[in-house]
């Protein structure tokens, strides 16, 4: 696979919001992939979120600035010509990278929410011209808490969103990461379009690359299996469209203030 999309794949992208693509990378990579996933899970910093229990690992940010797997993968033709493609430019950088861990048994709810509610209000970010390419590093199956898309949702634009409103504060952005959202998506918005265009839940083999749009109404449920079902999502954002964040802004790992465009390198894993 060159890693560019067809025409087809990019048709089915703009109409429902998002584009799966089966067994991108080999078991070897994949397991290059894991490998590095579970040594940033070891390393105890801000960046680094756990679940209710104040054990379980939750997500890792800023992957790619501290792994240099990540800071590989992400420049490979199979990530970064469908980016290219999809914001239009082969001018992007990574906004925002993160590895969610979803442990067995463990693993707690991703909320019902856009992406770009966060990137436009708390990062600044002007328009939605980007797109995220999530790599699973293992295979999500109906069990572990797969990530579920509204088809087409993403046409609907910048939704009202239900706010927590848990305060502001030097760490407010932490609110962001937990599984107790600080912005969700209405539930009567959720009704709404979920009845019109159903929900896709994006079950695949380990090495798919999951690709969907930064307003596309999105969320997981709980792992209730054994295994887990981690998952590394890279935010591809255009240069032009750097976020200008409102006074200090959320902490760089979040956030990413280093906008030099990517050059495209193959990643042998």
């Amino acid at each position: 696979m060159t890693g560019a999309l067809s025409q087809e794949e990019l048709e089915q992208y703009r109409s429902q919001g998002y584009l799966l693509r089966n067994s991108v990378f080999a078991p070897e990579e994949v397991d290059s992939l894991v490998a590095a996933a579970e040594a940033l899970y070891r390393v105890d910093s801000p960046a680094r979120t756990v679940e209710r229990d104040g054990v379980t690992v939750r997500a890792v940010h800023a992957c790619h600035t501290s792994s240099d797997v990540f800071a590989a993968v992400i420049k490979d033709p199979r990530m970064l010509l469908p980016a290219h493609q999809i914001v239009g430019t082969d001018s992007v950088y990574i906004h925002q990278s993160k590895i969610n861990a979803k442990r067995a048994l463990e693993g707690d709810v991703w909320q019902w929410h856009q992406d770009f509610t966060y990137w436009h209000w708390e990062d600044g970010m002007r328009a939605p011209n980007a797109v995220n390419l999530a790599i699973l590093l293992d295979a999500a199956t109906e069990f572990n808490g797969p990530l579920l898309l509204v088809p087409g949702s993403h046409r609907q634009g910048l939704m009202d969103p239900a706010r927590r409103d848990s305060g502001a504060g030097p760490e407010s952005w932490k609110n962001h990461l937990a599984a107790d959202l600080e912005y969700t998506v209405q539930v009567k918005d959720l009704a709404e379009l979920s009845e019109e265009s159903g929900i896709f839940s994006a079950t695949a083999p380990a090495g798919s690359v999951l690709l969907f749009d930064p307003q596309i109404v999105h969320g997981s449920g709980v792992n209730m299996s054994p295994i887990d079902r981690r998952m590394a999502i890279f935010s591809y954002n255009e240069v032009a469209n750097l976020p200008v964040p409102p006074g200090d802004g959320r902490p760089k790992f979040l956030s990413s203030r280093e906008a030099a465009p990517l050059e495209l390198a193959a990643w042998t894993g």
